[in-house]
Formats: C-alpha cells, structure tokens, sequence
C-alpha cells in the first residue's frame, strides 16, 4: 500500500498533527525519530549540533520493509521523511513550513540551543525541505504554511489535499524576507 508523508522543519507542527491524521484516517503512524531510535537506525551522535548521524539507507531499507508488510495506508512523518527516496510506495508528500519568526518561538519553547534554533531557522528560510521534497518526488509534493493555522485547521487542510480536494503545489511560500 501506498505511504503519506509529513515532513518540514522541527517545529511546524509534523508530530502534532501526523497523530490526529492518523487517527482520523485509522491509518498507522510512523514516527521516524522514534523509529530511528527504536531500531538504532543510527550511526553515531554530532555532539557540537546535538543529534544523530542517521543511517539513511538502513532508515529506508526499514520503511520498506514496514510499507511492503502492510495494506493499509501509512503516515510517515520526521524531518528526514521527505529523503526516503523516489519509490511508488510513496503517494504524497505534505512539507509543512512556518514563518521563521514563528518557527524560532516554537523552537525557543522547546529550550534548543540558540545554533540550533538560527540553523533549523534558516533552513526554513531557504525553503530546504521543500526543495529537496520536490527534487526526489516531484509532482506529488504540496507545500503548507501552518504559521497562522490551528491544529485542526491544518488537519482540515491535509485531508483535502489526500481526498484530492485541494492542491498546494510548491513555490508559492516565501519566508527570506521573514528571516532578516
């Protein structure tokens, strides 16, 4: 069966509303970070950034694996699930962004480190996620600005978009101005 997935930068709302996703839709969730962990997909640890070094292909190797098990329809979600790779298995890809002022508030509340705050901040600025999304799945892509949106506004949104009610190509979203 065919997988969703919900990536962006840390702090655009990807956990949050990937778990309602899916419950409303009895799809099963896959949380990569948790995944990661649970099945040391890892391969060691950059203490100056205060991460994990992820095995990449060991990482998609394993979604392989869980998606090929499966008839049911699967959410993915984490920062790195737009880098799992071209495959048919993946039917969508929702990149969920935030204006870097909100992006940086969110990531505060969370107590991260000022280098990684500025470094997932630019990121965000510099559309990096969608850009890589869009260059490994194309046309399956959409791109949505959760900055003034509830939780369930964004859900609404999501489910459209899967129900082939609404599209949200990429490009349309531009934070540089936000960043400086």
């Amino acid at each position: 069966m065919a997988a969703v997935v919900i990536t962006g930068t840390p702090g655009t709302g990807k956990t949050t509303v990937s778990k309602i996703i899916s419950k409303t839709l009895n799809s099963p969730l896959i949380a990569l970070n948790e995944l990661i962990i649970e099945k040391h997909l890892y391969n060691g640890h950059d203490d100056r950034k205060g991460y994990k070094i992820v095995d990449m292909d060991a990482l998609a190797s394993e979604i392989n694996l869980i998606i090929s098990s499966t008839d049911k329809q699967l959410i993915i979600e984490g920062h790195l699930a737009h880098d799992l790779g071209a495959d048919d298995q993946i039917e969508t890809v929702i990149v969920l962004r935030a204006r870097p002022s909100v992006l940086r508030k969110r990531l505060n509340k969370r107590k991260w480190t000022d280098s990684k705050i500025q470094e997932n901040v630019e990121a965000e600025a510099l559309d990096l996620c969608t850009f890589e999304a869009v260059e490994i799945h194309g046309d399956k892509v959409h791109e949505l600005d959760t900055s003034d949106l509830d939780v369930d506004e964004v859900t609404e949104i999501i489910i459209e978009i899967l129900n082939g009610n609404k599209e949200l190509p990429p490009g349309k979203i531009n934070f540089l101005e936000d960043l400086f």
